[in-house]
């Protein structure tokens, strides 16, 4: 009589959430299932903190895929993956190995696209240069003026509200401007309105000027991607409202002008938006990332889930990622284990730190090689997570697993709204990924106002049960006056 032989649970990917959920996958099934990995990278990436200073992370690092391959008794298949079958069971790499699957968790990540021809585009992990290539043109008046946009479906802001921080408090000159132009009708709008008041203020404070609810496109007449001067059109959001027009001396103070739409800064840095990570057999959304329900379970699938960057959601980061990882495997784990327990995919969580420019200042003094521009957001590495974190502190003796001085400020959990099913047609003009866009940032928005909205409920339940506590509890004292039971201390 044959033994049954043990499911096996398949990742795509070797970034965060691959990684994550690789190694959750073991400490959580452990013998009962047999592990593959498809990815086509040989080292995982990681910036760790410094303990002692947490503005300045220390040199990139690497983890060989081998290794944690090996850790968890995973079998490595070194390829791309191009197709899945689910009928079948099966990933086809690009290179063609067929790997068989019971159970698969895609992680590939994204992939990064300009939203504008013109400038540079600011992603960590990139060239760093061009910053410190701003940050002098500043100090020497080359450049008076510098905008960073935040573009429609950049997923993670949060970088450009810190680099027009670390710019505006680099400047040397009370000339140089620094402006921030984004799409969102708050700055950080998706996190809340206690998040959007903060970093209003923050940015207030080191007189970054601001321009929310305007799409940035190029000037018909700017094609370049040089550091010169750059040519952008604001259009706003709603409909049928004129162009504004901000002039470079003044480019906070929009105002409607739809004869001469343009204005011109003498740098441009924006975040990049992202794209789907083009694997046939999955469903996916208008911009091809993955569609996924609230379980982490792929459209319309049975034995696929899906964390990190190739999600359909409003937010991603590394933490999320991770996080999305172990849930995924959990809701898996249940599937196999016949647990029929109920799995919701996790929030952001995450501290909005405040009134930090001494400390960064003191950390990045001006004239610094390749200044950090992390002052806003923690944790901000990429080394996060249940189990990668702690496998690379185990590996890396410089790392701490957890930091001994956490960072204060503002403390955010935000449910992420992601992508509802929708059936993605062979091309995609730009007007549907637009709204696929709008559409997805109305969502977040909406799951935010609701928590808000149920956090001010329990906050006036709360009172009213205090206020009605404190009543019973003077009629009590009067009861038991009236009675004799206590009486009022009298000076002696």
């Amino acid at each position: 009589m044959g033994t049954s032989r043990q499911p096996v649970v398949c990742v795509v990917g070797a970034g965060t959430a691959a990684l994550e959920g690789l190694m959750s996958a073991r400490a959580r099934l452990g013998p009962l299932v047999e592990l593959r990995l498809v990815a086509p990278d040989r080292e995982f990436r990681y910036r760790p903190m410094d303990p002692d200073s947490p503005f300045r992370p220390a040199r990139e690092r690497g983890l060989k895929i081998a290794d944690v391959a090996k850790e968890v008794d995973a079998r490595w298949i070194a390829d791309r993956a191009d197709i899945v079958d689910e009928s079948e069971r099966i990933v086809i790499t690009r290179e063609g190995d067929v790997v068989h699957f019971d159970y698969l968790l895609l992680a590939p990540g994204e992939r990064s696209a300009r939203a504008l021809h013109q400038g540079q585009v600011w992603a960590r992990g990139a060239d760093p240069g061009f910053l410190d290539e701003t940050i002098q043109a500043m100090a020497s008046a080359e450049a008076s003026s510098v905008a960073v946009v935040v573009p429609r479906g950049a997923r993670w802001p949060l970088p450009a509200y810190e680099l027009a921080l670390v710019l505006a408090w680099s400047k040397v000159a009370d000339s140089s401007s620094v402006t921030l132009l984004t799409a969102e009708e708050r700055p950080l709008a998706a996190f809340g309105s206690q998040a959007s008041g903060l970093v209003e203020h923050e940015l207030a404070a080191a007189a970054v000027k601001v321009v929310v609810g305007v799409e940035v496109i190029d000037a018909p007449d700017k094609d370049g991607r040089g550091s010169g001067a750059v040519g952008l059109e604001l259009l706003a959001e709603e409909p049928g409202e004129a162009a504004l027009l901000a002039k470079p001396t003044d480019p906070a103070q929009p105002r409607v002008n739809p004869d001469t739409p343009e204005l011109e800064f003498d740098r441009l840095i924006s975040l990049p938006t992202v794209a789907g990570p083009q694997i046939a057999g999955v469903p996916v959304d208008p911009l091809g990332l993955v569609g996924i329900d609230e379980t982490l379970r792929v459209w319309e699938s049975e034995r696929i889930w899906a964390a990190g960057g190739c999600v359909s959601a409003a937010l991603e980061h590394s933490a999320l990622s991770a996080r999305q990882a172990d849930a995924a495997v959990e809701a898996m784990a249940s599937v196999i284990t016949g647990n029929a327990e109920r799995h919701t995919a996790p929030n952001l969580t995450g501290v909005i730190l405040q009134e930090q420019r001494d400390r960064w200042l003191a950390e990045n003094p001006i004239g610094i090689r390749e200044p950090s521009t992390r002052c806003l957001w923690w944790p901000p590495g990429r080394a996060v997570g249940h189990m990668l974190a702690q496998r690379i502190a185990a590996w890396d003796p410089t790392v701490e697993a957890i930091p001994a001085n956490l960072p204060e400020g503002l403390i955010v959990s935000l449910p992420v709204a992601l992508g509802h099913q929708v059936s993605a047609p062979a091309s995609i003009d730009t007007d549907t990924r637009k709204a696929q866009l709008r559409e997805i940032e109305s969502r977040q928005s909406m799951a935010v106002r609701r928590k808000e909205a149920e956090a001010e409920a329990e906050l006036r339940t709360m009172s009213s049960d205090l206020r009605a506590l404190a009543e019973r509890q003077e009629a009590t004292i009067k009861e038991l006056r009236q009675h004799g039971y206590l009486r009022d201390r009298r000076p002696e």
